[in-house]
């Protein structure tokens, strides 16, 4: 199976600071995909990641 994105346990910081803890997700190429949750959560910070914006540490 080919994936878009897939990251697996992916953990992030920002100094002392851990944004995401242990994210593993798997979307699939032609896929429709919505990342929901509320203010401050980590969508953001995780799409940047996949983008490579900011990298993973």
């Amino acid at each position: 199976m080919r994936y878009a994105i897939e990251t697996r346990d992916l953990n992030l910081w920002y100094g002392d600071f851990q944004a995401l803890f242990d994210v593993s997700l798997r979307i699939r190429r032609g896929m429709i995909t919505s990342l929901i949750g509320p203010s401050g959560c980590g969508k953001s910070t995780l799409l940047r990641s996949c983008n490579r914006i900011v990298e993973r540490l």
